[in-house]
């Protein structure tokens, strides 16, 4: 199969830092978001353009970097942002909706300040959320849902 290149344009960008995490629209984009009161969660889509280095495409496995994991694991078992292509995805808490100004308040976003914002999504049950997933034996014992993960001891999980 021949591989496709494809153009994505940046629709906003993530605004992060230590007191709050925010979605900024461009102002083109601000009446996409009529219907989305309502909704506590939303998945965002983002590039994590710092790790958007040429040599990064091509790492496929890396030093695990979770502890009780593997030592070796395919990039696909991990969240990094090093991989083929460098999408990101998050499921964030909606604080605050200012559809007239683009911008809306999450809860936590992992991403990097000012990285470019590709897409959002309504987090929604009935095609989000799995009642019984399963998971490797290394990562059994993490936390079940995204309210508990916050008083979880994610330092004792990973190798840096």
């Amino acid at each position: 199969m021949e591989q496709k290149a494809f153009t994505v344009q940046a629709i906003g960008h993530i605004e992060n830092n230590e007191k709050s995490s925010f979605i900024q629209l461009l102002p083109k984009y601000t009446e996409a978001l009529e219907g989305l009161e309502g909704f506590s969660h939303l998945k965002v889509i983002y590039w994590p353009d710092k790790m958007d280095q040429p040599e990064m495409r091509e790492i496929f496995q890396v030093a695990s970097p979770y502890k009780q994991a593997p030592d070796i694991l395919g990039i696909f078992a991990t969240r990094s942002p090093v991989r083929p292509n460098p999408l990101a995805v998050s499921t964030s808490g909606v604080i605050h909706l200012d559809k007239e100004n683009g911008r809306i308040q999450l809860d936590y976003i992992d991403a990097e300040n000012n990285s470019p914002l590709l897409d959002i999504k309504p987090y929604t049950p009935s095609e989000d959320r799995v009642e019984t997933p399963l998971v490797p034996e290394w990562s059994a014992h993490w936390p079940k849902n995204v309210e508990t993960s916050g008083d979880f001891d994610w330092e004792n999980e990973f190798n840096f």
